[in-house]
């Protein structure tokens, strides 16, 4: 199945062939770690950044129609793969590094020498709508997970992590006014 072209190949693999499947996929994965390496800068990443290309790709042969060719299609994919995974991770960074002062706060309250500044805090900390202020408490002061706030309060993952968000967007308010 080596001699293949590409279109027939990619024709036997939306037929549901799992030969042709793997040969595409022993033909194109190299190609795709090398784009994933380059992008990503590590190598780990790109493995599972190429997998998760080819999982898509046998979940989704039947709907894809190439506009090109396969090479262009795959690399194509890869790249913008690999995108969504820098963005994705430069959001997370920058957030971190946003409420990173907020954490450093809250590491020992115990530590404030300052009590006018600890009202200041607890009064805008109580301004904060209550279920994200309920949120905010369990993760910043008492160092409990977002999993296991979402456990406990039986409620998604997401919604926690919202609830969060909102808190200390709510907070930054709060201070900025006092």
């Amino acid at each position: 199945m080596h001699e293949i072209s590409d279109e027939a190949l990619f024709n036997l693999v939306q037929t549901g062939c799992k030969d042709a499947f793997n040969t595409l996929v022993i033909r194109y994965q190299q190609l795709l770690f090398m784009a994933a390496r380059q992008r990503l800068g590590s190598e780990e990443e790109a493995h599972d950044a190429v997998q998760e290309v080819f999982i898509w790709l046998w979940q989704k042969k039947s709907s894809v129609q190439l506009q090109s060719s396969l090479r262009n299609y795959l690399y194509g994919a890869i790249r913008n793969y690999c995108l969504n995974i820098i963005r994705s991770q430069k959001s997370i960074k920058k957030r971190q590094q946003q409420y990173a002062y907020v954490r450093e706060i809250f590491v020992s309250p115990a530590e404030l020498e300052n009590k006018e500044l600890g009202l200041r805090l607890r009064h805008a900390i109580n301004n904060i709508a209550p279920a994200s202020r309920a949120v905010f408490e369990m993760q910043y002061l008492e160092g409990i997970s977002q999993k296991e706030i979402a456990a406990r309060r039986g409620i998604g993952l997401q919604t926690v992590k919202n609830q969060v968000l909102t808190a200390l967007k709510e907070l930054r308010n709060n201070l900025k006014q006092l």
